[in-house]
């Protein structure tokens, strides 16, 4: 196995240790083992193909569309420079760094050869059912995060949050899990594999009780969206009505706890602070409605407006962006930022859709075309709800699955 392949291990598990484990540089800046392998993947991919780095990245379809929005990024963060102190610009900058890091990982991807990528579909699977399966130790022996709360975490009791912290992430991830492993079942009995579907099968039901165990309904939501997308990519209608007789059970079974605040699925409180996030949101995008405020500033926008309080704002995860990704975009990056942005997501459904009407029905590329595909579809509505779209974890599962799909030159 060469230095790549390797890291590319290392780097695997380190996204299992999720929110976990992350290392405070202070000023709101921190990393996690996840990021420092990130870097090692991508340092060592450019010293091993530095020859082809140049032409391998220009020549793909994608690269363009990502560079503009980075851009647009430093663009709208140099323009509001003069509102910020040095530290705060530096965390601005770290954001666009991690956001480029994790965009990098396509390119890392694709230049594995079609041998390797077939490894890492199965390694991918290994990832989702570690997390699924920690998502159960936490949720049996570690129901709440109280204790956790000075670091800026609610408590989230009664829900499975896995090693994200947060169950309407874990849960968003869980459902991009489940389409992975959903089209994996559809290309094994597409290829008479039946061996293996069994063991998938079952996965499937432990990664789609992962998605209720949440009790999130934005991912509810995203996985109704992406089991209708997946049904009409695979022109197999049964997937929608399984999922809403499931839901319907569910919903009936956790019925009998909806006096519990937390997951009660029609519980008004967090979807008041969902609208309070939101108008925010506006009045800061109608006073900066060019280039925003400058990604990602967000933090000290809301205390310098006076939404927030300097010292609780310091430690809130939520205080870092808005409950909605789009909002988000438009309130750090603009209008500019929003119409780049969304000619990148454009160009991802594009290159995917064209790849999928040419692959083979028995190929498993033409499969993992149809997760990422019902995957983004789900994750746009998704992000209507959370900041899904700018999420670390999701951020580099789909990349991935992008890598996987494109030829490497």
């Amino acid at each position: 196995m060469d230095v790549l392949k390797f890291v590319f291990l290392i780097f695997l598990g380190t996204f299992c240790l999720g929110e976990v484990i992350k290392f405070d540089l202070g000023n709101n800046i921190s990393i996690k083992p996840v990021d420092i392998a990130a870097v090692i993947l991508l340092l060592t991919w450019v010293t091993e193909s530095f020859k082809n780095f140049i032409k391998n990245t220009r020549s793909e379809r994608l690269f363009f569309p990502m560079l503009w929005v980075v851009v647009v990024m430093c663009i709208s963060l140099a323009i509001n420079f003069k509102n910020f102190s040095g530290n705060e610009i530096l965390v601005g900058l770290s954001y666009i760094a991690r956001w480029s890091l994790y965009g990098s990982l396509f390119f890392v991807v694709k230049s594995f050869s079609s041998e390797f990528k077939k490894k890492v579909i199965y390694l991918l699977l290994i990832t989702g059912a570690l997390l699924t399966f920690f998502g159960f130790i936490q949720y049996f022996f570690y129901s709440n995060l109280r204790n956790l709360y000075y670091l800026g975490w609610d408590e989230h009791m009664h829900r499975m949050f896995s090693v994200f912290l947060d169950p309407n992430f874990a849960g968003a991830f869980f459902v991009l899990y489940l389409l992975f492993l959903l089209s994996f079942l559809s290309y094994l009995f597409r290829n008479n594999k039946i061996g293996e579907v069994w063991l998938i099968s079952v996965v499937s039901i432990f990664s789609l009780i992962s998605v209720f165990l949440t009790h999130s309904r934005s991912a509810l939501i995203m996985l109704f969206i992406s089991i209708v997308i997946f049904s009409v990519l695979t022109k197999k209608w049964y997937w929608v009505f399984g999922f809403i007789l499931i839901s319907l059970v569910f919903i009936f079974i956790s019925s009998k706890s909806f006096n519990v605040e937390n997951i009660n699925l029609f519980r008004i409180a967090s979807a008041e602070a969902r609208l309070d996030s939101a108008k925010i949101a506006i009045q800061i995008i109608r006073e900066n409605p060019v280039f925003g405020v400058g990604f990602n500033t967000y933090r000290y926008v809301q205390v310098k407006y006076g939404f927030r309080n300097p010292i609780n704002s310091s430690i809130s995860h939520a205080d870092a962006g808005t409950d909605n990704s789009f909002l988000f975009v438009l309130a750090t990056m603009g209008i500019v930022g929003m119409i780049f942005y969304l000619n990148l997501l454009w160009n991802i459904l594009k290159k995917s859709y064209s790849s999928y009407k040419l692959s083979k029905e028995n190929n498993v590329q033409k499969y993992i075309l149809i997760t990422i595909i019902s995957s983004v579809g789900g994750l746009v509505i998704n992000s209507l709800f959370i900041n899904s779209l700018f999420y670390s974890f999701i951020m580099i599962w789909i990349w991935v699955l992008l890598g996987l799909i494109s030829k490497s030159d």
